[in-house]
């Protein structure tokens, strides 16, 4: 995977392509991928992806600012049909898209992890994080996801971000070509869903597990004002946080932010 370390040609130029060979949306500069998806559904359709250089209003989960400068990292979003799946499954696929994502970074040469639900993280860093909804056009419902990936971001860039952050560029020594990556990246993304439309999650449950940092730390689950302080024990067949809470009892937890 050198080709992902060459130089870099103008954004304006790209070429890249979402599933079924379906040619990517480009954009120098929206609000936000996310919210550009969600606000103009009906000019887009499943397998369209929408790639910004920058974004003024970059939102993750919890509506947290996400830095967007232009040239310098990822914004994109992915619209997913959800044919052929359970509303149980919905939430999977997010999981799934992070797990998937960890193992591309993993083999290029970054030690991610997944820190539950959904953020990607190097040496407890996080430089990769998504947001989802629900979306329906024409009776049809589909799944968009919106990533940033922290590519080239310095040091500098990240200073006013309190929380540890960190970016491709940091981990790996040298800058990367944002389209090359991209393009790999939504490759894997494809075989992935595919293979989860067969399989389902269980094989995914299993590499989570493989690359977990987590299991057995002590940490807080937040979710609105309820704030849950325990240990982190497993992760569930259905992708859910398997818990032990600090009075002893044990749940499983479905969404929330989960701060180690």
């Amino acid at each position: 995977m050198n080709d992902i370390f060459c130089v870099e040609r103008p954004f304006s130029e790209w070429e890249i392509h979402g599933f079924a060979n379906r040619k990517a949306h480009l954009y120098s500069k929206l609000t936000s991928t996310h919210r550009y998806s969600k606000e103009n559904i009906s000019e887009f359709d499943v397998g369209d992806v929408l790639v910004a250089d920058a974004q003024s209003s970059g939102r993750g989960r919890h509506e947290r600012t996400w830095l967007s400068p232009e040239e310098k990292n990822l914004y994109f979003n992915i619209l997913f049909s959800l044919e052929g799946f359970l509303p149980l499954q919905y939430p999977q696929l997010m999981q799934i898209t992070a797990i998937s994502l960890a193992q591309f970074f993993r083999a290029i040469g970054v030690n991610a992890s997944v820190k539950w639900p959904n953020d990607i993280l190097c040496e407890k860093k996080k430089f990769c994080g998504m947001i989802s909804e629900i979306l329906v056009k024409d009776g049809k419902k589909i799944l968009t996801i919106g990533i940033g990936i922290d590519v080239n971001a310095t040091a500098e860039d990240l200073e006013e971000i309190e929380r540890p952050v960190t970016s491709l560029r940091l981990i790996l020594g040298k800058a990367l070509n944002r389209e090359i990556l991209l393009q790999k990246i939504l490759q894997k993304l494809e075989e992935s869903i595919e293979i989860t439309r067969v399989q389902g999650i269980a094989p995914w449950i299993a590499e989570w597990r493989k690359m977990d940092q987590f299991i057995g730390h002590s940490a807080r689950i937040v979710e609105g004002k309820e704030v849950v302080e325990g240990t982190i024990l497993d992760i569930n067949e259905d992708g859910s946080l398997l818990f032990r809470k600090n009075d002893g009892s044990i749940v499983s937890r479905y969404t929330g932010d989960l701060e180690i």
